[in-house]
């Protein structure tokens, strides 16, 4: 019975195996051989920096105001206020700070506690009764009342001006700063994403949510080279940096899809620049921004669960739309069922990881039988090879996500090595946790299932409890 059930599934699961290696091994080879790219590494001074022709660049924080989001909004602009710190002549010409909000209490709080700061620090309300022209929702709405205000001279700058754009809990420190406005400073792009790393409030999230955190470094290296093509098979709304210009005259005022609001604003505003003025206007930045992972896998579980169905309403509303359809047949392809395929291999994960906790055991244990006994083994020795090797690629991007995320963590060496350690044991239950919310995405989508809203990922542990029992 045992031999017949290993029959029937290991085929199966060989080909699902391969599949989700033949997506592992593109972080891989962008991790190998172009690591260089992936963050910038040559320090910038601001000596350096007052002799280049230094855009403006406003730091762009956009939130709902929800419960303990307003401190870690503040976390975030304290280290731009640092870096004007260091010269406040100079800093204040070019660089300031925007909080949109929908939290007037919360707006209140961030001009009262920077009201002498070196640079400008503004907040925005959103008022209740706002809505687009095209009925755009969630942090859509948000985003699109900052440019309609930027079109109506709210914080004009006469000269080339960058957005970037921050999540409630992001960070850049002072360093990676100075490094982005020296790539701004030089560079003829209009949308362009850096790196992301997760070690805030490390040690507060739960050991499996730090283990999921570790697969996303490593997928950022595949975040690079998409940036660099300029084809945005991927787009994270956190440090994204976009030409003032071009996102006044796009705007976010995306709309809807069969009645329903679009949870991943940021891909369909990829894709919006994509079909309109082509690969040309992206590229990789390569300066470091720092993160929080979820406290808890049921945050972490919705979190993906947001980002896939997104990434499903994103590229259905691409595929209707009559510039999509412009594109050469090649391009069109390519983006759909890249987009598909990565999103099959994500959720495939779920299958894939629950079938190997049972099965694998037991086909290890026919190995070392048939290589005791001298006895044909299961499969042959060429399959069990490409396996092993799909295993180490998974293993090992655990093992360098959880590197780059404990690296900036404040911990000490033993405790780094520690929590490496830790990440990489508890990645098989990890990996089916995170993997099953992609699946249910698609099951849901597929099932007709189309309703979203907007619940940020709670950003402390007393939210994040909160809104358990509330059952958020």
């Amino acid at each position: 019975m045992i031999d017949s059930a290993l029959m029937t599934l290991g085929p199966f699961l060989f080909v699902a195996v391969s599949v989700i290696g033949v997506r592992m091994a593109g972080y891989w080879l962008s991790f190998v051989f172009f690591w260089r790219r992936y963050r910038r590494r040559e320090a910038v001074t601001t000596t350096e920096l007052r002799g280049l022709d230094v855009p403006f660049v406003k730091i762009q924080i956009t939130t709902r105001g929800s419960d303990g989001s307003t401190g870690v909004i503040l976390r975030g602009i304290r280290n731009v206020v640092e870096l004007g710190r260091e010269d406040p002549a100079f800093y204040r010409r070019f660089l300031s700070v925007e909080v949109v909000t929908e939290s007037a209490d919360q707006a209140e709080t961030v001009r009262r506690v920077f009201h002498d700061a070196p640079i400008a620090v503004d907040a925005l309300v959103i008022p209740a009764n706002y809505e687009t022209p095209a009925g755009t929702g969630l942090k859509a709405r948000g985003l699109h009342y900052a440019v309609e205000n930027r079109r109506g001279l709210w914080n004009r700058k006469s000269g080339r001006t960058f957005i970037v754009h921050y999540d409630e809990e992001s960070v850049m420190v002072p360093e990676e700063l100075r490094k982005l406005m020296k790539i701004l400073s030089g560079t003829s792009k209009q949308v362009l994403e850096g790196p992301i790393f997760y070690p805030l409030e490390y040690l507060r999230a739960s050991v499996l949510c730090r283990s999921m955190e570790a697969n996303r470094p490593i997928g950022c290296y595949e975040c690079r080279h998409v940036m660099e093509s300029g084809v945005p098979l991927h787009l994270h709304g956190s440090n994204l940096v976009v030409d003032e210009a071009l996102e006044n005259e796009l705007g976010w005022d995306i709309g809807s899809l069969d009645g329903q609001p679009f949870i991943a604003e940021d891909y369909v505003f990829g894709m919006n620049a994509f079909t309109k003025y082509g690969r040309d206007i992206f590229d990789w930045h390569g300066c470091l921004m720092l993160e929080q992972p979820p406290f808890s896998v049921h945050s972490a579980f919705k979190q993906r669960y947001r980002w896939i169905f997104g990434v499903l309403q994103g590229i259905t509303a691409a595929a209707r739309s009559s510039l999509f359809r412009t594109l050469p047949l090649r391009t069109r392809t390519g983006l759909l069922w890249g987009t598909r395929f990565r999103i099959t291999t994500f959720a495939l994960g779920a299958i894939v990881g629950t079938l190997s906790l049972l099965v694998v055991p037991l086909f290890v244990a026919r190995a070392i039988a048939a290589l005791i006994l001298d006895d044909v083994p299961l499969i042959p020795e060429a399959a069990s090879l490409w396996l092993a090797v799909i295993g180490a690629m998974w293993l090992g991007s655990v093992f360098v996500g959880a590197w780059h995320n404990v690296a900036d963590a404040g911990l000490d060496r033993w405790t780094r090595a520690a929590e490496i350690a830790r990440a990489v044991a508890v990645a098989p239950i990890a990996g089916i946790c995170e993997s099953s919310a992609a699946l249910w995405a698609v099951v849901g989508w597929v099932s007709g299932k189309r309703g979203v809203a907007w619940i940020p990922t709670p950003k402390t542990k007393q939210a994040d409890l909160a809104s358990i029992r509330n059952g958020e």
